[in-house]
């Protein structure tokens, strides 16, 4: 009997460390390039990367970026990254992190506002080779102790060193950036805000006052949190999710303007491409016609 009690605990000792190796493979995976991005699941993931050698370009909501060795880049919303390319000689150490993963065990700080903002305006940050050895060993800190899936504490213990890499993340970014205070009120309004673009209102609204009164805030006060958040009014971030939205439509040629006017809800395919114009500097034509031919 007693053989057979030690039989069993040793069984379900091996099918929790698998288990948990599942669930943590899906919440944290690891990657020499950016190929997993092409997936539509991959919006539900927070992406970190520090490149080692090569070059890649990619553009954010229709701006361009460069990332080169030495550099850090964290897409906080993957699905408005687009047309990535990368040299033959490209190799960078990249780890998708769930959000839901990063939600139960995120710094508790104001910090995260602050940072999601900046990067959705640059997500590329040069590191110094401190910073660079810092990012590996945490990476690598992260990688190994994910194999010690019988620990009794598993998901705490992979939670506390996600929370330190997180961490030296943040330094990173406001040794760059520098470091402001965000009210709570504040920063959670932004959240709010940008989680209602991330769920694709933006496709249907494109008006300060429809967000405001989701919030249950004035269109107003929005744009005075907006601005003293991020540095740019509310109609900034309507304008970065919809012109991401629009150019991954204008790269699928056979749609044609009318059909991309519509599904964006424009009033007009000439309203559309004024709209296109003002945020591009060009005619959707005229993006459509320069990506083709790069």
């Amino acid at each position: 009997m007693h053989c057979c009690n030690i039989k069993y605990s040793v069984y379900l000792l091996a099918k929790q460390a698998f288990l948990n190796q599942i669930l943590m493979n899906e919440e944290i995976i690891f990657a020499n390039d950016f190929t997993a991005l092409s997936s539509q699941n991959m919006s539900q993931y927070c992406t970190h990367a520090l490149c080692h050698s090569g070059e890649m370009t990619f553009c954010l909501a229709g701006k361009s970026f460069r990332m080169i060795a030495g550099d850090c880049v964290i897409f906080v919303h993957n699905e408005l990254i687009t047309d990535i390319r990368a040299t033959d000689d490209f190799h960078a150490t990249v780890v998708y992190i769930s959000y839901a993963f990063l939600y139960k065990n995120i710094p508790r700080n104001d910090y995260d506002v602050n940072g999601k903002l900046t990067l959705l305006q640059n997500p590329v940050m040069p590191l110094s080779e401190t910073g660079q050895k810092i990012f590996i060993e945490d990476v690598a800190l992260i990688r190994n102790r994910l194999e010690y899936n019988t620990h009794h504490f598993y998901h705490e213990l992979i939670g506390c060193y996600t929370e330190a890499f997180i961490l030296d993340l943040y330094d990173f970014h406001a040794q760059l950036y520098g470091y402001s205070s965000v009210s709570k009120q504040s920063a959670d309004i932004m959240n709010r805000f940008i989680e209602l673009l991330r769920a694709g209102h933006y496709q249907t609204h494109r008006e300060v006052s429809f967000y405001a009164s989701k919030l249950c805030i004035t269109p107003k006060y929005l744009t005075e949190v907006s601005n003293k958040v991020s540095g740019f009014h509310a109609n900034f971030w309507i304008d970065r999710f919809t012109i991401t939205e629009i150019t991954r439509l204008l790269s699928d040629k056979t749609l044609t303007l009318k059909e991309i006017s519509e599904r964006m809800h424009f009033a007009s395919v000439s309203y559309f491409c004024r709209y296109v114009r003002r945020i591009l500097k060009v005619t959707p034509s005229e993006y459509r016609s320069n990506r083709l031919e790069s």
